[in-house]
């Protein structure tokens, strides 16, 4: 897969115009939803986390449920959820709006020689599913209850019935039926010893150097933008819109030592096609989301372009979130020394990357930092070809979110145009 790579040049970053222009590698980190790079135990200069994957309920590479998800929209044996309709604000009018469906896009790296993973009654929708740098039964710790690409949609089905109330909130509905694990292929059953979808001895050399890449790019970087929650002690408890300009933003956030919190609000994050963000929340502080959404706007910024990032250097959750929305934005923790991020209670589209990852009742597709930099090589091989010609129409008669290359929150016969136009000019 070609290297995605965002460069900070001197009309982006001045402050880095000098021989050696800085650099965010993406291109092997992209293709993943979630990375795992915890060993169990230590290893390697890491501490031990225990399981580097750990999930429970629901499906990645889909949000097969209305938005905010409901307990009450499915029948046949389940009621849904995760359940989140009253307990998170509606999705605003500004944001970007968040795919239902199946997206493909689930897949799992666990990267560590000693890391291991345990998915408990999860449906993975992908094209790689989960890959281990151990063994495919050494890396898997229990897996039961889980199904790769199930052609029955394990562990539901579902009909989108579009937007509630277009002129006051983003919210979604639909319906869906329960598929229990006894209505799902045994073809793709996850668990041993079949273990559909799981490669093992995959070799994430280049992945982490992508990523001690971009840890040094990011900690290297001027911030652009403050956030300073000094005042109310690191808490944002109103809805707040944050709008940045065309290039790199670095934003960042200033409290005092507290840590961060979204309580009850949405946090828009807004700019213009082609801008980047960059959140870094301080080492000395964690970031607490409850009840909660942060989500990317629908003015062109698109839905690969935020992160949030912490490279604290210790055991702690550095990111937690209890009921929320994310969508068109990624979370990273690199301080290697065994930082998690939890999510219980959770839908949309994102990308997590941290030692140990803990999800609870979640719906994820992959809306990974960075990657979407070349719209005619669609298929990101490095080529521009007729693959790609085929991909794009594949995501696009689909309705899949990558398809809404002009990034203006619809999928039509203007992305095709612009498509088109990229892939004829051999341009991105």
């Amino acid at each position: 897969m070609r290297s995605a790579t965002l460069w900070f040049t001197c009309a982006l970053a001045p402050a880095f115009c000098h021989a050696n222009a800085q650099t965010i590698e993406t291109g092997n980190t992209g293709q993943y939803l979630l990375i795992g790079m915890g060993p169990v135990n230590d290893f390697g200069g890491r501490p031990g986390v225990g399981q580097a994957v750990n999930m429970n309920n629901f499906e990645l590479g889909a949000n097969k449920a209305p938005v905010p998800s409901t307990s009450s929209f499915l029948t046949g044996g389940s009621s849904g959820g995760p359940g989140l309709l009253g307990n998170v604000p509606n999705i605003p009018l500004n944001a970007a709006p968040i795919f239902s469906g199946v997206c493909g896009d689930g897949n799992i790296a666990i990267t560590s020689g000693r890391g291991v993973y345990n998915l408990q009654d999860v449906g993975v929708y992908a094209d790689l599913g989960v890959h281990a740098a151990q063994s495919a039964s050494a890396a898997d710790a229990g897996t039961q209850n889980s199904f790769f690409n199930d052609p029955h949609f394990f562990p539901n089905t579902f009909t989108s019935t579009g937007f509630i109330n277009p002129l006051v909130n983003g919210n979604t509905g639909g319906f869906g039926v329960f598929v229990g694990p006894g209505a799902a292929s045994p073809s793709s059953r996850m668990a041993a010893p079949l273990r559909a979808g799981v490669t093992g001895g995959v070799d994430f050399n280049p992945l982490m150097g992508d990523i001690a890449a971009t840890r040094a790019a990011i900690n290297a970087l001027p911030a652009t933008m403050i956030l300073d929650l000094r005042p109310s002690g690191g808490v944002i408890s109103s809805h707040r819109l944050i709008t940045v300009p065309a290039g790199i933003s670095v934003i960042d956030v200033l409290t005092n030592g507290s840590d961060v919190s979204l309580n009850n609000a949405n946090l828009v994050i807004d700019g213009p096609d082609g801008a980047r963000v960059i959140v870094r929340i301080p080492r000395n502080a964690k970031m607490n989301i409850s009840n909660g959404n942060i989500l990317a706007g629908k003015s062109g910024i698109g839905l690969n372009a935020i992160l949030f990032y912490s490279d604290r250097l210790d055991n702690a959750q550095h990111f937690n979130f209890n009921n929320s929305i994310v969508n068109g934005v990624a979370f990273w923790s690199v301080g290697a020394r065994g930082g998690s991020i939890t999510f219980n209670n959770a839908q949309g589209c994102t990308q997590i990357v941290a030692d140990k990852i803990v999800l609870n009742d979640v719906r994820f597709c992959r809306c990974a930092f960075g990657t979407s930099v070349c719209i005619s090589d669609f298929n990101g091989d490095g080529g521009i070809d007729g693959a790609d010609v085929q991909a794009f129409f594949e995501a696009w008669e689909n309705g899949l979110p990558e398809a809404d290359v002009n990034q203006d929150g619809g999928i039509d016969g203007q992305d095709a145009q612009e498509f088109f136009n990229a892939w004829k000019a051999g341009s991105c």
